[in-house]
């Protein structure tokens, strides 16, 4: 059924994953409220998401951002060769965590920061065993840079990005100088203009500050407990999964693998730094976990295992907007 769609490649998962998202952008557009709100005091909420009432064109962007991180997954998955080019689990796993995981009535931050760093992830997975890859390490470095500009929760990536170079390429200064470079520019570029106009100097510094130094347990409804436990169990099986068969059957999947475990590592950094909450933790975990959870439903030999999987997955997305209809 859902299984036998997903691994088959564009040809088969296309018809199914269109469905799915289709039929979730009617639901969020009546969807009365949201189950978790995000008030965090950042740069996006406070000039941008706040200033943005319509419903129909929150309902948009935030579909539309999640629709390019989709597909920016499907690209990784594919071109990147982290997974088979027949596996469409990872997209259909992203696009169901991310769904669940927006507010229908308010501007999803994390949604807009997951596209920034899922794009510099791909640029920067594409320099592996490339010789001249200096420009696509800048273009990879000042995009996730602006990414924290959305949501300063980003900045738990940026010790990734140097991680990243050291596993898939050996060292090479002028490298790391322009990545330096590259993170260099964003911040400059804002710190002139509000120089200019006097006007939020110095933001970065001071969001880094209040992000670490507002340690709080994060606030959890309980209607993303199902989710995130079942998300929890199927990493914790495809990690095992991973580790009796191996990572991958190419060095570069090896890497790669690598490179989303520290993702994973350094993501729980952020876990009870300020502002966090139920969907901001799925969204920052939706990328590293789509692909190994990805990898394991693509692998598994029992089709009705992987279908009913498939179906919790969904009826855990289903309970989220029950609750946003007020029906539990």
């Amino acid at each position: 059924m859902f299984a036998g769609a997903l691994n088959k490649g564009i040809r088969g998962g296309i018809a199914f994953l269109t469905a799915f998202f289709l039929i979730c952008v009617i639901a969020s557009c009546f969807a009365p409220k949201g189950v978790e709100t995000n008030n965090y005091p950042n740069l996006f909420y406070n000039f941008f998401a706040n200033k943005i009432q319509n419903k129909a064109l929150i309902v948009l962007l935030n579909y539309a951002f999640v629709g390019l991180g989709g597909l920016i997954i499907s690209l990784i998955a594919v071109k990147q060769e982290v997974v088979e080019k027949q596996n469409y689990f990872p997209v259909f796993i992203y696009l169901a965590v991310c769904i669940a995981a927006i507010n229908p009535t308010q501007l999803t931050p994390q949604a807009f920061t997951n596209v920034f760093v899922l794009y510099s992830t791909y640029k920067l997975l594409d320099i592996y065993r490339e010789d001249n890859c200096l420009n696509q390490i800048f273009v990879a470095a000042f995009w996730l840079c602006v990414s924290s500009f959305i949501t300063i929760s980003s900045i738990i990536s940026f010790p990734l990005f140097f991680i990243t170079l050291l596993i898939l390429r050996p060292f090479y200064w002028r490298e790391w100088a322009v990545a330096l470079l590259g993170f260099a520019s964003p911040i400059f570029l804002y710190e002139s203009i509000a120089y200019l106009s006097d006007f939020n100097q110095w933001y970065f510094i001071k969001a880094a500050e209040l992000f670490f130094n507002f340690l709080k347990l994060p606030s959890i409804s309980e209607y993303y407990l199902p989710l995130s436990i079942l998300l929890f169990i199927l990493f914790f099986l495809s990690i095992a999964s991973n580790l009796i068969n191996g990572f991958g059957n190419t060095v570069k999947k090896q890497r790669t693998k690598s490179v989303l475990l520290w993702y994973v590592f350094l993501s729980c950094l952020g876990f009870f730094s300020g502002g966090s909450n139920g969907s901001s933790i799925l969204l920052t975990y939706a990328l590293p976990l789509c692909f190994f959870i990805g990898d394991f439903l693509f692998v598994m030999k029992q089709v009705k295992i992987t279908n009913t999987i498939l179906t919790l997955l969904m009826l855990c997305v289903l309970l989220i907007f029950l609750a946003e209809y007020n029906l539990v």
